[in-house]
């Protein structure tokens, strides 16, 4: 990454160098167990969506929120339910809007307006063309890009894209599809370009990561760069131009890398503070400078971790 700074009259060009993750502390645990739930962020608060609460059994539709603070999160608060029991859904954030897409409610795609007194009412918006879950959605530029998932035994490489508006999903179009069928892979956003780390293929985890440009007009060729150092299902995070990606590996780790993002690829990953617990399937999120880690499984549980970067 480069950062542009003026001297005089001349344009200087300064590398910004990687940060290690520091230490991993804990902070106010989730009000329950809770694994394959989606949490997003907006203006410093956390709000984390359905989940299974229990190593078996369904999902739920309980919706927290927290604030974040140098020394963690909060006190974690309800707010307004889910329509529906949801696990493996994936949400996303644009204009103040929290969108959630697929998951174990299939196609149904709802939003909610979010501020710091919680969620507002969901609303039902346009479906989902098939059945998913355990896909991966990013948002860039005013757009939602879907990236595989599943639907029932089959794993799917489908790529599907929608305009955002406070009005909901606009209509969904399908693009260039992924290079594998994958789910349970993490997809991060940077400088116009979605990467994708690892995955479930539907016979094994992958170390794959792929990258591809995003527009209005879809998803550009997906293309292969440095491999993850391990076949994985980790929770990504981007923050200065780098990514971060926490636990997931198979079978069962506490290990975190991290690697530089560019229009040519993701660069060397690289271990960095590992992760208190053995976890996967946990959602992460970036606030600033600093990593929020929300429950998880292998066992499932009700943690919270943050570290600065």
């Amino acid at each position: 990454m480069l950062v542009i700074v003026i001297v005089g009259l001349s344009l200087i060009s300064v590398p910004v160098a990687a940060q290690a993750v520091g230490t991993w502390t804990p902070t106010t645990s989730y009000p329950t167990t809770i694994w394959f739930q989606s949490c997003v962020v907006s203006g410093g608060y956390v709000y984390c969506v359905g989940g299974f609460p229990q190593s078996t059994g369904g999902g739920t539709s309980a919706v927290y929120f927290v604030g974040t603070t140098s020394s963690g999160v909060g006190d974690w608060a309800s707010t307004t339910a889910y329509p529906t029991s949801i696990a493996r859904q994936s949400c996303v954030v644009s204009g103040g809007y929290v969108y959630c897409v697929g998951g174990t409610a299939g196609r149904a795609v709802y939003f909610a307006s979010l501020s710091p007194s919680g969620l507002g009412t969901w609303a039902a918006t346009k479906s989902y063309p098939i059945g998913t879950g355990a896909g991966a959605c990013v948002a860039s530029g005013g757009y939602v890009y879907c990236i595989g998932g599943y639907k029932g035994s089959v794993t799917s490489g489908a790529v599907y894209y929608a305009k955002l508006a406070s009005s909901g999903v606009g209509k969904w179009k399908s693009t260039k599809s992924y290079r594998l069928t994958i789910q349970e892979q993490s997809c991060v956003v940077s400088g116009g370009y979605v990467y994708c780390v690892g995955g479930y293929t539907g016979k094994e985890d992958t170390s794959a990561v792929y990258y591809a440009a995003l527009s209005s007009t879809g998803v550009g060729a997906w293309k292969s760069t440095t491999s993850y150092p391990t076949p994985a299902l980790p929770s990504c995070v981007v923050i200065n131009g780098y990514v971060y990606c926490v636990g997931g590996t198979a079978p069962s780790s506490n290990a975190v890398y991290y690697a530089s993002l560019s229009s040519s690829g993701v660069g060397t990953w690289t271990v960095t503070t590992s992760y208190p617990i053995i976890v996967g399937y946990q959602s992460c999120v970036v606030v600033l400078l600093t990593v929020y880690c929300v429950g998880g499984g292998l066992p499932v549980t009700s943690a919270v971790y943050y570290a600065s970067v």
